[in-house]
């Protein structure tokens, strides 16, 4: 693919309401979008959303990419590692630029041959239900977003904990209390918990039948993980410390600090990069959780046609989007009763 022209542009999403994590509270956010265009006349458009959603932060992502995207020009690409080597090498330390331009080249390359991208990756599943977030709030505001999502067709909820540990096992005994027979609950505690904290909030939930807990501790804390037995790590997700090849290396050594990764495509760099990840944990039985920021449809697609491409998902996240009050794009997927697939266009199917 020989690229003629390149876009970069940058727009403020909005958040239908502001929600907080462990430490955070998120009232609005920015995209980056790239926008290729090949000598063919296929057009490939990217977009990535910041780990961290400051003014500067978003600047500086779009900042970098703008720069980059003349040197794009010209240029004779395909998505492979020679392509994302060099990628990588233009706009280092940024991992979110990085995945922008990738998702533009895997849509442009997809395109090109006319097919969904999803089936030039090989396609090994079907479709997956999404878990829709609750952020930190106080008890009363999480069982009334719990039944409104219930309501909504949603059978997975994933609790934001972390603050305080005991008013955290309060909301999950009422969580259960309330459940159907068929709704599974994750949570997160966005690194919220010492290891103290976390023997105490397992032991008093242990019976409630959690489906998965995510980034318990600190990242410097991978170790401390260790002293949990393995069905508990088993059902513990490495989203922080989780952001590259290298990190993934190190943590399928036995012993396995935690069962399930969480790949994001904003923090490893795009498609190619989470792909590599992805095969790792394959070979070393780890199975994968798909997550997001808040994104674009765009990029969830991209995300959700990853997802679909590896035989050891097991889990996605992707309910970034719900949270966004506008988007530059329509289309890329759908998601009926929580239960997300790709839209069958070519490429990304978002336009």
């Amino acid at each position: 693919m020989i690229i003629k022209n390149a876009k970069v542009e940058s727009h403020d999403m909005q958040l239908k309401e502001p929600y907080a994590i462990a430490g955070h509270l998120h009232e609005s956010i920015k995209n980056t979008f790239i926008t290729l265009e090949d000598s063919k006349g296929n057009i490939g458009i990217g977009s990535c959303a910041t780990k961290n959603d400051s003014e500067e932060s978003t600047k500086e992502c779009f900042d970098k990419l703008n720069s980059f995207s003349s040197s794009l020009i010209g240029k004779e690409l395909a998505p492979d590692e020679n392509t994302f080597d060099w990628i990588a090498s233009e706009l280092p330390l940024n991992t979110e630029a990085n995945a922008a331009v990738d998702i533009a080249l895997h849509d442009l390359w997809a395109k090109s041959q006319k097919k969904m991208l999803v089936d030039v990756l090989g396609k090994k599943h079907q479709s997956f239900d999404t878990s829709i977030t609750i952020g930190v709030s106080s008890l009363e505001k999480t069982i009334e977003m719990a039944k409104k999502h219930i309501d909504n067709g949603f059978s997975i909820l994933k609790i934001k904990i972390g603050d305080c540990v005991e008013e955290d096992i309060e909301r999950m005994e009422a969580l259960f209390e309330l459940k159907p027979e068929k709704i599974k609950i994750r949570v997160d505690a966005n690194r919220g918990y010492s290891k103290q904290e976390l023997i105490k909030f397992y032991d008093e939930t242990v019976d409630l039948g959690l489906e998965l807990i995510e980034q318990p501790m600190e990242v410097d804390q991978n170790n401390e993980m260790l002293y949990f037995p393995e069905e508990i790590r088993k059902i513990c997700v490495a989203d922080e410390s989780l952001q590259n090849f290298d990190h993934a290396v190190r943590l399928v050594q036995e012993p396995k600090p935690f069962g399930v990764f969480n790949i994001k495509l904003m923090k490893c760099g795009g498609i190619f990069a989470a792909r590599k990840i992805a095969a790792l944990a394959h070979e070393n039985d780890i199975k994968l959780m798909w997550g997001c920021f808040d994104e674009s449809k765009l990029s969830i697609s991209a995300a959700l046609h990853t997802a679909l491409s590896c035989e050891n998902t097991e889990y996605i996240d992707l309910d970034g989007f719900f949270d966004l009050g506008w988007d530059l794009v329509e289309g890329g997927y759908t998601c009926e009763n929580g239960i997300m697939s790709v839209i069958e266009k070519p490429g990304l199917g978002a336009y």
